[in-house]
């Protein structure tokens, strides 16, 4: 929204034109969710705190005119919220133990993806060390998820061709993993799926 745009879209908004409310809720309300979920890490809790934040919005549409930033006028009304929010959670004990909870999945789940990514670059660049024969059957087998009966149809080759492809593979994945990682391959094996 450009400076003139949004001087006419707030003196409509303050006289109750609804299209104008929406034309500003559809503009802010991703920026809204991104800073109140940085401190609240819950998605509904998020949900609800940008619906209130825009109810007081409307509320408070008649005064909205004379504004002369409506972005940080929206920032202050979303911090003051937030502010509130965390004040009752820090007294309340299910909401706080909620939040708490809601934090350290989300941290949990950032760490665990950056891991995922991780041993997805690690494998991808282990599987590039392959034949293309190897990189081809590991391919059928584990990202199309054909049996081995099926790879061998869809190469010309026998059931056993493709065992011995698929032998040959998982003992140089264990065995560049055991020697980068110094660790077994178990946990890694799921990932080959999934990148596969």
């Amino acid at each position: 929204m450009n400076a003139f745009d949004e001087t006419v879209l707030l003196k409509d908004l303050a006289s109750g034109d609804s299209k104008a409310f929406h034309e500003v809720y559809r503009h802010y309300k991703g920026e809204i969710s991104r800073y109140v979920f940085k401190f609240v890490k819950s998605s509904e809790h998020t949900e609800d705190l940008c619906q209130e934040i825009f109810l007081k919005v409307w509320e408070k549409r008649e005064t909205l005119a004379n504004l002369q930033s409506f972005r940080a006028y929206i920032f202050t009304v979303s911090k003051n919220r937030v502010l509130d929010f965390l004040r009752h959670a820090a007294t309340e004990r299910s909401v706080r133990e909620e939040v708490i909870r809601a934090s350290l999945q989300h941290a949990s789940l950032v760490e665990e993806a950056l891991q995922s990514e991780e041993y997805q670059h690690y494998l991808q660049k282990i599987l590039h060390q392959l034949s293309p024969r190897d990189q081809e059957v590991f391919r059928l087998c584990r990202e199309m998820e054909h049996s081995y009966d099926e790879a061998a149809e869809v190469l010309g080759v026998s059931r056993n061709a493709i065992k011995k492809h698929m032998v040959k593979v998982i003992k140089f994945i264990k065995y560049s993993a055991y020697k980068s990682f110094g660790l077994s391959f178990n946990s890694l094996v799921i990932c080959v799926m999934v990148v596969w």
